[in-house]
C-alpha cells in the first residue's frame, strides 16, 4: 500500500510510507495490506503470505509475532 494509518497525537491519520517512523504504532484493519515490516503489539489474525512462500494459506499470528510489508491481514484487527 501507499499509504499507513498511524496513531500520531492520540488520533489515528493515514500517512505516506516514507513518514512512518520506527516505533510508530499503527493500525491494521481486516483485509488491509500490511504496509511495513513490523512486530505485532495487540490483536490476533491470520496473515496471507503468499508473496514470501508462494503459497496462499493462511498463517497465525499473535503479539510479538513479525509480518511483513504487503501480507494480506484476515479477519482480526492488529
Amino acid at each position: 500500500p501507499a499509504t499507513a494509518r498511524v496513531r500520531r497525537d492520540e488520533a489515528w491519520a493515514d500517512v505516506a510510507l516514507a513518514e512512518v517512523r520506527v516505533g510508530d504504532v499503527l493500525l491494521v484493519r481486516p483485509g488491509e495490506r500490511i504496509p511495513v515490516d513490523a512486530t505485532i503489539a495487540s490483536g490476533t489474525t491470520t496473515v496471507d503470505e503468499a508473496l514470501l512462500t508462494g503459497e496462499s494459506h493462511p498463517v497465525d499470528k499473535a503479539p510479538g509475532d513479525t509480518v511483513h510489508a504487503g501480507a494480506v491481514n484476515g479477519l482480526g484487527v492488529l
